[in-house]
C-alpha cells in the first residue's frame, strides 16, 4: 500500500506531458506491486474445488403469460407433449387426453407464435404423439391482449420447438413407442442449417388399434312430458392411423431483414364401427318400439388439415422497433360417410338402411401487418391491421333404402377487418399494458340448393384489454387482468342440415351472432430457489354465450344452436413446485370452481361444483434412473343439462439414459396399472324436457415402452419472426 500511495503522488507532480506519456508504466508497475504484495499474503492459503449448483426454475411468469420449460424437465427426453401439458400452470389433462384451460376447452394452439389449426383441431391426439424433446417450452397466454383477435378462449398454448443458437450442422430426434392396447407410433424431427439457411422438417404417424378405442356407452332417458323410457346402448370402435408432418424454414437475408415459411399438415382416416341396442317403453314397461343398428364397411372418416406462413421482417437501427407482414393460408377437409343396417325392428323405423354423406370443405386466407416501436424509456407502442377472409362449403345428403330423403348444399363466408392499439409501461416495479381493438365483420349464407334463404350480416366489435403488474420483490407478483373477448360461430353450428335418426334430429342455425364473454384474473406468483408457486382467482361471464339447445317434441330430442346462455364461472388456480432434496422433486396443479348456466328461453338453471388436480412426484436415483409417481382427479363438468362426475387416475413412469451424453433414453410407462380393465364415467341429466344419466366405459389399463435417440449435435433453431398470424376467434369450426 505504501508503494502505490508513493506512486500516485509522483503523478500529481508530474508536467501533464510527461504525465501522460508514463501513465500505463506507472499503472502497470503499481499492478506488479499489487500481485506481489498479494502473493505474499496468500502463500499459506490453498483454494479446494468448489461446485456451485442451482436451480432453475421451469415455470417463469410474464406479464400477459406463463411459460413451462420443457427443455430443462429430463422426463422430457422419452414422453410427449401431453404429457409435459399436464405440468403447466392453469392446465388439466384427463384420463382420456381431453384437454382443458383454466377450466374450459375453449382455447387454441399455436406452434411457434402461430395458430395452428392442426393442433388446435385435434389437441388430444397429435400432441400425444410429439415427442417432449422436439419442444423448448409450453406458453399459457392467460391474457390475450389487443394485439391477438378478438376470440373468446379462456387462453392460448403457445407450443415453441426447441433449439435457439444458430451452428452449422444437423440435429435430429427418432423416437418409436409401443403399447400392449396396440397404439404403436414413430416419429422424427431435424433441424438443418446451411449459412443463412435453417430447414426443420417433422414427420410422425400412429396407429390406433380397435380394442384401444373401444368404448361402451349406455343411455337411460326418462322423458318428461310422456313419461316414456329411451334406453340406448353403443359399442363403438374407431381403428385407423393417423399422419402429421411439416416443414418450417428461416432465410436471414441481412442483420435486418429476416423472411421464414412453413407448411404443417395433419390427417387421419378412421373405420367408424358402431354396434347400437335401442327401444323405447312407456311407464308401465310395454315396449313401443326398439331395434338394432349396425355399421357396415362403407362407414369412414377421413380428415386433412394443411395451412402455410409465409413472414417477412424489417428491424430499424432504433432497439426494438419491428415492421412485420404476414401472410396465412389454411384449408381443412372432411369426409364421413355412415353406412347403418337396421335389424331387429319393432314398429320404428319404417326403413332398414340409413346412408349419410357429409363433406365440409373450410379455407381461410389471412393477410396481417405488425409495428413495434419503442417511444420514451420503458414505454412500447404496437399497433396493427389484419384481414381475413373465411369460406365454408358443406354438402350433405341422407338416403333411406336408396330413397334420397335430405340434401343440403350450403356456402358460409366471413370477412374480417381489424384494427388494434396496444401500449407497454415499466415503471420501476409496476408493469402495464392497455389496448383497444376494433373488428368489423361481415357474414353471409348462400343456400346453392334453395333450402334456405340466402342472408348477411354485418358486426361492428370494440374490444378491451388491462393488465397491471406489480413487482412486490424480485420473488413475489402480483398481476390484474381485465379481458373482453367474442366468438363467432363455425360451420358445424351454422350448417342448417337436417340430419334425422329415429330418436334425435340435429340442425345448424345460420342466424347465429357472435357472442361476448368478460374474464377478469388476480395472480400472485412467488419463485424462489426451492419453490415455485402462482395462485389467484378468476370470474368469467357471458350474457349472449352460444348454447347448444335441446327440446323434446313426441319423444325425439331436437338439438340446435342459439345466442340464448347466460354463463358464469368463478374460482381459484394453484400450481406448485416444491424441490425439499436434490434428486427430489414435488409438483402439484390444480383448480376449483363454481360454474353457472342459465338459459332464459327454457327456464332453466344449473349450477355445480367442480375441481381438478394433478400431483407428481419426480425422484432421480443412481445408474441415470428415474422414476415418476403421479395422480389425479378430473374435474368432471357442468352444461346447461347435465353434470358429469370426475374420476381418479395414477401412472409410474421409470426411464434410464444410454450412451454417450445420453443420446438414447429408453422410458416404462405404467397408466393405472393396479386397476379394473374398464373405467366409467357417469353424466347425469338433470335439467331440460328429460333426465337419466349416461354411463360410458373405456379400457382403463396400459403398459408402453418408448425408446428416443438424440442425433447429430447442432443445436439450432428455425429463426422466428416477433409477429405472426393468430386467428383464434372461431367456434365449433371442426
Amino acid at each position: 500500500m505504501k508503494q502505490i500511495t508513493l506512486l500516485f503522488l509522483s503523478l500529481a507532480v508530474l508536467p501533464s506531458a510527461a504525465q501522460s506519456e508514463s501513465r500505463d508504466s506507472l499503472a502497470l508497475r503499481a499492478d506488479s506491486l499489487m500481485l506481489r504484495d498479494s502473493l505474499a499474503v496468500s502463500d499459506s492459503l490453498l483454494l479446494h474445488e468448489v461446485t456451485v449448483t442451482a436451480q432453475r426454475p421451469l415455470v417463469k411468469q410474464e406479464a400477459d403469460r406463463i411459460s413451462y420449460d420443457v427443455k430443462n424437465d429430463e422426463e422430457s427426453k422419452t414422453t410427449t407433449v401431453i404429457e409435459m401439458l399436464k405440468k403447466v400452470p392453469y392446465v388439466t389433462v384427463d384420463g382420456q387426453n381431453n384437454i382443458t384451460v383454466k377450466g374450459s376447452s375453449n382455447f387454441k394452439i399455436y406452434k411457434n407464435g402461430r395458430p395452428n389449426k392442426s393442433f388446435s383441431g385435434n389437441a388430444k391426439d397429435i400432441l400425444a404423439a410429439i415427442p417432449a424433446s422436439s419442444v423448448k417450452r409450453i406458453e399459457v397466454i392467460t391474457e390475450p391482449g389487443a394485439k391477438y383477435d378478438a376470440e373468446g378462449l379462456d387462453g392460448i398454448l403457445n407450443i415453441v420447438m426447441d433449439g435457439d443458437m444458430r451452428l452449422a450442422g444437423f440435429v435430429g430426434n427418432a423416437r418409436a413407442g409401443l403399447a400392449m392396447n396396440g397404439n404403436h407410433h414413430a416419429s422424427l424431427w431435424g433441424t438443418v442449417q446451411t449459412g443463412r439457411l435453417t430447414l426443420s422438417p417433422s414427420y410422425g404417424i400412429q396407429r390406433q388399434s380397435g380394442s384401444s378405442s373401444t368404448s361402451h356407452n349406455d343411455h337411460l332417458l326418462n322423458y318428461t312430458t310422456s313419461g316414456n323410457t329411451y334406453r340406448y346402448h353403443n359399442d363403438h370402435r374407431n381403428p385407423g392411423f393417423a399422419q402429421w408432418g411439416g416443414v418450417e424454414a428461416s432465410y436471414e437475408l441481412d442483420t435486418l431483414n429476416l423472411l421464414t415459411a412453413s407448411v404443417n399438415a395433419w390427417s387421419y382416416n378412421v373405420r367408424l364401427e358402431n354396434e347400437v341396442m335401442a327401444s323405447l317403453t312407456d311407464p308401465a314397461g310395454l315396449t313401443l318400439y326398439s331395434f338394432g343398428r349396425h355399421s357396415l364397411n362403407h362407414s369412414r372418416q377421413s380428415y386433412v388439415d394443411m395451412d402455410g406462413h409465409v413472414d417477412y421482417q424489417h428491424l430499424t437501427h432504433r432497439k426494438g422497433e419491428a415492421l412485420n407482414v404476414s401472410y396465412l393460408i389454411s384449408t381443412t377437409r372432411t369426409h364421413t360417410r355412415s353406412v347403418t343396417a337396421y335389424t331387429d325392428i319393432v314398429n320404428q323405423p319404417a326403413y332398414s338402411r340409413m346412408d349419410e354423406l357429409n363433406r365440409n370443405h373450410f379455407t381461410e386466407h389471412t393477410l396481417q401487418l405488425d409495428w413495434t416501436r419503442p417511444t420514451w424509456e420503458n414505454q412500447t407502442l404496437e399497433t396493427g391491421a389484419k384481414y381475413i377472409l373465411r369460406r365454408n362449403n358443406s354438402n350433405a345428403s341422407q338416403d333411406n333404402d336408396e330413397q334420397r330423403v335430405m340434401t343440403s348444399a350450403f356456402r358460409h363466408t366471413t370477412q374480417v377487418a381489424a384494427l388494434y392499439a396496444q401500449y407497454r409501461l415499466k415503471t420501476g416495479r409496476l408493469s402495464l399494458i392497455g389496448g383497444l381493438r376494433y373488428e368489423y365483420s361481415r357474414l353471409s349464407a348462400r343456400f346453392k340448393d334453395g333450402t334456405g334463404s340466402d342472408f348477411a350480416r354485418q358486426l361492428n366489435d370494440w374490444v378491451p384489454s388491462l393488465t397491471a403488474s406489480w413487482r412486490i420483490t424480485d420473488a413475489h407478483t402480483l398481476k390484474l387482468n381485465y379481458a373482453m373477448r367474442i366468438n363467432r360461430p363455425g360451420i358445424s353450428y351454422l350448417n342448417p342440415a337436417v340430419f334425422r335418426s329415429p330418436a334425435e334430429v340435429t340442425q345448424g342455425n345460420p342466424d347465429l351472432e357472435s357472442s361476448n364473454q368478460h374474464n377478469v384474473t388476480l395472480t400472485y406468483s412467488m419463485t424462489t430457489p426451492k419453490l415455485t408457486l402462482t395462485a389467484g382467482p378468476y370470474l368469467k361471464v357471458s350474457a349472449n354465450q352460444l348454447l347448444t339447445t335441446k327440446t323434446v317434441l313426441d319423444d325425439v330430442v331436437y338439438t340446435g344452436y342459439a345466442n340464448v346462455g347466460h354463463y358464469r364461472d368463478y374460482g381459484m388456480t394453484l400450481y406448485a413446485q416444491w424441490k425439499p432434496l436434490k434428486q427430489t422433486t414435488w409438483m402439484v396443479n390444480g383448480r376449483a370452481s363454481q360454474t353457472r348456466y342459465e338459459n332464459p328461453p327454457q327456464a332453466l338453471t344449473n349450477h355445480r361444483f367442480t375441481y381438478s388436480l394433478y400431483s407428481q412426484l419426480t425422484q432421480k436415483l443412481p445408474w441415470k434412473l428415474q422414476l415418476q409417481l403421479a395422480g389425479g382427479h378430473n374435474a368432471g363438468g357442468v352444461g346447461q343439462y347435465s353434470y358429469m362426475a370426475g374420476m381418479w387416475y395414477y401412472s409410474f413412469g421409470l426411464q434410464r439414459a444410454f450412451l454417450k451424453d445420453d443420446r438414447m433414453t429408453v422410458r416404462l410407462f405404467a397408466w393405472n396399472p393396479v386397476h379394473y380393465k374398464w373405467e366409467s364415467y357417469k353424466t347425469y341429466y338433470t335439467r331440460g324436457d328429460y333426465t337419466g344419466v349416461m354411463l360410458a366405459r373405456y379400457h382403463a389399463t396400459y403398459y408402453s415402452l418408448t425408446v428416443s435417440v438424440r442425433i447429430g449435435s447442432l443445436n439450432a433453431s428455425v429463426k422466428k419472426t416477433n409477429k405472426t398470424v393468430s386467428n383464434d376467434d372461431l367456434q365449433g369450426r371442426k
